[in-house]
């Protein structure tokens, strides 16, 4: 286990860190997870496929603005993302300012029933259940009490049913969609806080908004402007926690009309009120 700051190397990426480091046994398991922790890294942070290269690598977005690229397209990361990188895959992870995650090296076959770990880029709200699943398999190989390798394994069949869980769907890799789809999705991205414009998310697309329409119902399982509304949220709900800014000032910086119109969408969203999802923050 390693934390705090003493000296040596790390206290040059971090402010603080806690880590748990795994055993696998023999004979060997099918799946194990070889390392967890919480890494709070100063600015200029820079990690990717150059390390832990060997393993499958999870990260799970706490604080901060970062960026995570493949070389062909960058996307910008924020709280409650999920990133996941089979072995030996391109990829790169950085932040200029100071960024906190939790990141977790994983060995051995990757079931199938989990989200494939292809370049993968699940943009959530933070979820508090996810994070302490992260936690708890940290503290499971910190502490190596008898079945920690097991009990850790069970942890992180739960953690993935919680990601896919709250989808609410199958999950696809953003890498696998075709460009259309990834095209949309960055114009959708990046106008979040305006309304939504069927013709000029189309025209990003390069198709008809009835053809836009289709492949977004096969390949998400939703619309665009469905997805540009939940989205949406999911970053208001960041304003929230993050920022703490009140639910007007949140409704203003997203485009909306009005708070009630905003606290409408929210709820339906969310399952709760801005105000009362702020509370339990």
């Amino acid at each position: 286990m390693s934390g705090g700051t003493n000296d040596g190397i790390r206290p040059l990426r971090y402010d603080y860190w806690r880590t748990g480091y795994g055993v696998a046994t023999t004979p060997l398991p099918d799946l194990w997870v070889a390392q967890a922790g919480e890494y709070h890294c100063k600015p200029g942070y820079t990690t990717g496929n150059f390390e832990h290269s060997h393993r499958i690598q999870i990260f799970y977005h706490l604080q901060g603005r970062a960026v995570w690229g493949d070389g062909r397209a960058a996307i910008s990361v924020s709280r409650g993302d999920l990133l996941i990188f089979p072995p030996r895959h391109q990829f790169i992870y950085q932040s200029e300012g100071a960024m906190k995650h939790h990141w977790m090296g994983v060995e051995g076959v990757w079931p199938s029933l989990f989200i494939q770990p292809g370049q993968h880029h699940v943009s959530l709200a933070y979820d508090s259940e996810i994070e302490a699943k992260f936690v708890a398999i940290r503290e499971v190989l910190i502490l190596r009490k008898p079945g920690h390798a097991l009990r850790s394994i069970g942890l992180l069949y739960e953690l993935m049913a919680r990601v896919v869980e709250l989808l609410g769907r199958t999950a696809v890799s953003h890498s696998t969609y075709p460009d259309t789809v990834q095209n949309a999705i960055t114009h959708l991205r990046e106008n979040y806080a305006a309304k939504y414009e069927a013709p000029a998310t189309a025209a990003a697309a390069g198709v008809s908004q009835s053809h836009l329409r289709a492949l977004f119902e096969k390949w998400l399982g939703e619309s665009p402007r469905q997805f540009h509304t939940r989205y949406r949220i999911e970053q208001s709900a960041r304003l929230l926690n993050e920022q703490r800014l009140g639910v007007t000032e949140v409704a203003y910086h997203l485009g909306f009309a009005d708070t009630r119109h905003f606290s409408r969408t929210f709820k339906r969203v969310m399952g709760l009120s801005p105000g009362k999802y702020r509370s339990q923050e």
